[in-house]
């Protein structure tokens, strides 16, 4: 996957402010490119456009390192007149002059920037948005083979029903299988000692074990993940908030609320997974309740436990009357 540049992270950022903002039937589209009215050959790059009906909004993004003068605003009536759109939306990282948002007001540029809130303005919001991930830790993991005979001292060789190695994901899967069984039980964490027998099509130096099964021990893990910053994306001459920002210690993760309406992105691929561990749920609470549209991203990281695994052969015993 191409690494984005801080601009091009600031307009997918801005599109998915506005995929929450747009009312239902509308179509918000980055890095789009509509034809020039007056030479349809040659398409012009827009960061994002908004189209819902007839109406077409172009959106522009600046990051800069200083706030934005009348200069690009007239830049930017010019581009509305140019490409016949309806509505034009300028969107500085770094904030407004005050001639530019005059300027912005007599000729209908809408005006967004990001203001940093401060932990107390979060505080008195009164919300609360937390973010865990929760592991299962697995130990004195152990998987029995009870044969029907001995292995007259040969090293035991695993293979699947067609003599083929097994590999790593079977094993996985059988942590996915305690895991569900834990939730089905409403397990609430405790350590506890876990078995199961184990329907698979396996093979011990070509013999097929009498039964299979998996033993090990199992707790949950907890970890909180933090509010690093939060900002509204808003007008900086009404003072409206339109929507709340916020970013998690976690990657990509980021909220986007308005109103009721939450997008929450969750990104995977920077977590640590702790040792002996596997991913087991995520919980969102944003402190009421919303209308969350959820996103994971990189989870197939999430699915890389590393746990040592005994393997044990015993012989069956028959059974006497």
């Amino acid at each position: 996957m191409t690494k984005l540049s801080p601009h091009q992270e600031l307009e997918r950022k801005v599109e998915r402010i506005h995929r929450l903002l747009e009312v239902e039937g509308s179509t918000v589209t980055w890095n789009d490119r509509i034809p020039d009215p007056d030479s349809p050959d040659q398409p012009r790059q827009i960061d994002v456009t908004i189209r819902r009906d007839d109406c077409l909004t172009i959106v522009e993004c600046r990051l800069h390192a200083k706030r934005q003068d009348v200069k690009w605003i007239e830049e930017l009536i010019g581009r509305r007149i140019s490409l016949k759109a309806d509505a034009v939306i300028a969107v500085s990282a770094s904030g407004f002059t005050k001639p530019a948002r005059e300027k912005a007001a007599s000729y209908g540029i809408h005006l967004r920037d990001f203001a940093t809130l401060s932990p107390q303005e979060i505080q008195n919001w009164g919300r609360k948005r937390t973010l865990a991930i929760a592991f299962c830790e697995f130990t004195q993991v152990a998987v029995i083979f009870r044969m029907k005979e001995s292995l007259d001292g040969q090293t035991p060789k695993l293979t699947d029903s067609a003599g083929a190695p097994l590999s790593p994901p079977l094993w996985y899967k059988l942590f996915e299988q305690i895991m569900r069984r834990l939730e089905e039980s409403k397990w609430t964490g405790v350590p506890a000692t876990i078995t199961i027998e184990v329907r698979a099509e396996l093979l011990v130096n070509s013999k097929r074990p009498a039964s299979i099964a998996l033993s090990t021990k199992v707790r949950r893990i907890t970890k909180s993940i933090s509010l690093a910053s939060v900002v509204e994306y808003a007008d900086p001459v009404k003072v409206e908030s339109h929507a709340e920002i916020g970013s998690f210690d976690l990657g990509a993760s980021e909220f986007i609320e308005s109103g009721d309406d939450v997008a929450m992105t969750v990104d995977l691929s920077t977590i640590t997974i702790p040792e002996n561990c596997c991913f087991e749920t995520l919980t969102i609470d944003a402190g009421r309740v919303v209308n969350m549209r959820p996103n994971i991203i990189g989870a197939e990281h999430c699915f890389k436990a590393k746990i040592p695994i005994q393997f044990r052969y015993e012989i069956e015993r028959p059974n006497h009357p």
